[in-house]
C-alpha cells in the first residue's frame, strides 16, 4: 500500500505593489508639462530657420501682394519700433529693411518713409487708404479708407522724408531702422489719385539663425526630458525585493527541475519515516511450503 505524500507549501511572497505611486504621477505630470512648451518651441525654431533657409539676397520677404486704392496714398499703419534693451539696438534686431513696389499703370510711383507725425500733417486732410497688419505672417488688411481730398503737392516735394524713391516701373527703397513711430508711404510720384502697385516688405534679420537655433536646442532638451519622465512613468518596475524566509516548521526540499524551491511540513515526532516509493514484493512465511 502507498503511503500518503505529504503537503508541500511554495515559498511565501510579498504582497503585490501599489501599480501607482506619488513618485509615478509626479514624472507623469512633470513630463506633460515639459512635453508641450517643448514642442512649441520646436516648431517655432523650425519656422525661423525654414525663413532663414528661403531668404532672397539676405533678406526675409513678406508675400507679395497688390494694393490698390481710388484715393492719392496708399500708407501703413504706425509703425512702433522700440526695445527695452538699451544694448540691443533695432537695427540689430532687424538690421537692413527693404520695400519693393512695382506699378502696374504707366505712372511713376513713390515710396517714402518718415515720422508719424510729419506724414500724418501732410496726408491729414488726404483720401487715403490704410494699409492694416502689414507683416510677414499674413496678408496685408485694407479695409480702412480715409476720405478726404488732394495732397497739396507732389510728395517727392517734401523735406520730411527719412528715406524716399520715386520712379516708372519697380522701385525698391532700402533704410537703417531707427527707434521711434514711423509711417510707409506709397504714392503716385505725381501726387494723383488712383493707384495700384504690387509690393512686398522684408528685413535681414540678422539674428534669425541664432534665435531659431537656439529655440530648436532648447525645445529638444526639454522634449527628450519630457520623455524620459514618461517612460519613468509608464514602465512598470521590477521587483527586486529578496524572497521571504520559510515559515518555522517547514523543511526544505531540492529544488524541482523548474527551478521552485517549495517546503514540506516534517513528519511527527515518534512517527515512522513513510515512504513514497513503490513497496517491493511481502516476505514469505518461513511456515509455508
Amino acid at each position: 500500500m502507498t503511503a500518503p505524500v505529504p503537503p508541500t507549501w511554495s515559498a511565501p511572497a510579498y504582497p503585490p505593489r501599489r501599480s501607482w505611486g506619488a513618485g509615478r504621477i509626479v514624472a507623469l505630470v512633470v513630463g506633460i508639462l515639459l512635453l508641450l512648451p517643448g514642442l512649441g518651441l520646436l516648431g517655432a525654431g523650425g519656422v525661423l530657420l525654414w525663413a532663414d533657409w528661403t531668404r532672397s539676397d539676405s533678406f526675409v520677404d513678406s508675400p507679395s501682394d497688390v494694393f490698390s486704392s481710388q484715393g492719392y496714398a496708399l500708407v501703413s499703419d504706425r509703425i512702433d519700433l522700440r526695445t527695452d534693451a538699451d544694448w540691443f539696438p533695432i537695427s540689430a534686431a532687424l538690421g537692413t529693411t527693404r520695400v519693393e513696389v512695382t506699378g502696374t499703370g504707366q505712372d511713376e510711383v513713390f515710396i517714402g518713409i518718415a515720422p508719424v507725425a510729419d506724414a500724418t500733417a501732410y496726408l491729414g486732410d488726404v483720401q487715403r487708404t490704410v494699409i492694416r497688419d502689414l507683416g510677414f505672417d499674413q496678408p496685408a488688411d485694407l479695409t480702412d479708407q480715409v476720405p478726404g481730398g488732394a495732397p497739396s503737392g507732389p510728395p517727392a516735394d517734401q523735406g520730411f522724408w527719412t528715406a524716399q524713391i520715386s520712379g516708372p516701373g519697380s522701385q525698391e527703397l532700402t533704410w537703417e531702422p531707427a527707434e521711434g513711430d514711423w509711417m510707409l508711404v506709397v504714392m503716385n510720384a505725381d501726387g494723383s489719385a488712383g493707384l495700384q502697385v504690387q509690393a512686398r516688405v522684408g528685413a535681414e534679420f540678422p539674428a534669425l539663425t541664432g534665435i531659431g537655433w537656439g529655440l530648436l536646442v532648447g525645445g529638444l532638451v526639454l522634449v527628450v526630458g519630457a520623455v524620459a519622465l514618461l517612460v519613468v512613468a509608464v514602465r512598470t518596475p521590477r521587483d527586486r525585493r529578496p524572497p521571504l524566509p520559510p515559515a518555522p516548521g517547514t523543511v526544505p526540499v531540492p529544488r524541482s527541475p523548474g527551478g521552485q524551491e517549495s517546503w514540506t511540513q516534517p513528519p511527527p515526532a515518534g512517527a515512522a519515516p513513510s515512504t513514497t516509493g513503490t513497496p517491493g514484493p511481502e516476505p514469505r512465511d518461513r511456515s509455508e511450503g
